[in-house]
């Protein structure tokens, strides 16, 4: 066995306490104070600091340490006026914000049975929590004509030379700037910024139409409010509250709870003012279809509230 190799002594450059280390270490810890240095012998030995020294540099730096107290106690005093008269804007500031900020969690509302739970923002899939049914989160485009299936709780976007042709379509929220057939079904707000005809059914909470839009919907729409910007023809059950702005034109049947028509608006229409929904509770379409884009609670509150006035 061959011979072990003499170890050498060293000195801790922070405290002078002197320990043995093996030959081909380079880099060890002072076992007196703790402190880290290196022994590498071909970078120069780091000039030993004694604690007389440190101790002299704190003595020197007292007097300029008591010289600038005053100069920031100034500056504290004359900053505190241009803080206080700045608040407002700051609070401004602070509340833009916490209002503009993406939040951690959103609420998804399951496609199957309507039970509303939340998820992480950034998720791309989650599964309810009353009846396990898949939930996708994604978001999907569609810039030309395809026959895909979509069944998200994310963002649909068809554009101006998209046109989607699918049975059924389920979605969050909708931005219509093409073409779409069959069925629509949208949890959140469906924005319709097209100009021809739609040869689709759609089903949401809320229903844009926007500025310069100039739609033919073949088949109803089945929404709780709804807002007209620009013209529109089509059959409109609206559970809640139909509002025509300026410069905004409806044509068709409307069955309606309340009506809104805005200084320069037109409506041009079968009207049906009331609860149209009593006499046929599937006039909205049946529970299935209602759980996509209508909260229950909206529409079993008013049958609610009737029995209990009976």
């Amino acid at each position: 066995m061959p011979p072990r190799p003499a170890k050498k002594a060293v000195t801790c450059p922070q405290c002078g306490a002197t320990q043995q280390e093996a030959p081909g270490v380079i880099s060890t810890f002072c076992r007196a104070c703790g402190q880290h240095f290196e022994l590498d012998d071909r970078q120069p030995a780091r000039p030993a600091v004694p604690a007389v020294a440190a101790t002299a540099w704190r003595d020197k730096l007292a007097p300029l340490a008591a010289r600038l107290a005053p100069l920031k106690k100034r500056a504290l005093k004359h900053a505190e006026p241009w803080l206080l008269r700045y608040e407002p804007q700051i609070a401004r500031l602070r509340e833009y914000y916490e209002r503009w900020r993406p939040p951690e969690f959103k609420r998804v509302r399951c496609h199957e049975c309507g039970r509303l739970h939340e998820v992480p923002y950034l998720a791309s899939s989650t599964s309810c929590p009353n009846c396990n049914a898949h939930i996708d989160l994604y978001d999907a485009l569609v810039e030309k004509r395809v026959s895909r299936v979509v069944r998200t709780r994310g963002n649909l976007v068809i554009k101006k030379f998209g046109y989607l042709n699918n049975q059924l379509t389920i979605c969050g929220n909708a931005d219509i700037g093409g073409g779409a057939a069959g069925k629509i079904f949208c949890d959140g707000e469906t924005r319709i910024r097209t100009a021809g005809r739609l040869n689709c059914e759609i089903g949401s909470r809320r229903v844009r139409v926007e500025k310069g839009a100039d739609v033919i919907v073949a088949h109803p729409i089945r929404v709780h409010d709804m807002v007209v910007r620009g013209k529109v023809t089509a059959r409109i059950y609206c559970n809640g509250t139909l509002r025509i702005l300026k410069r905004g034109f409806l044509k068709g049947e409307v069955h309606a709870r309340s009506i809104m028509v805005d200084k320069g608006g037109l409506l041009q229409a079968e009207l049906n003012i009331g609860r149209f929904d009593e006499l046929d509770p599937e006039i909205l379409g049946t529970l299935q279809e209602r759980t996509c884009y209508m909260a229950l609670e909206d529409a079993v509150l008013p049958q609610k509230q009737a029995t209990l006035a009976i």
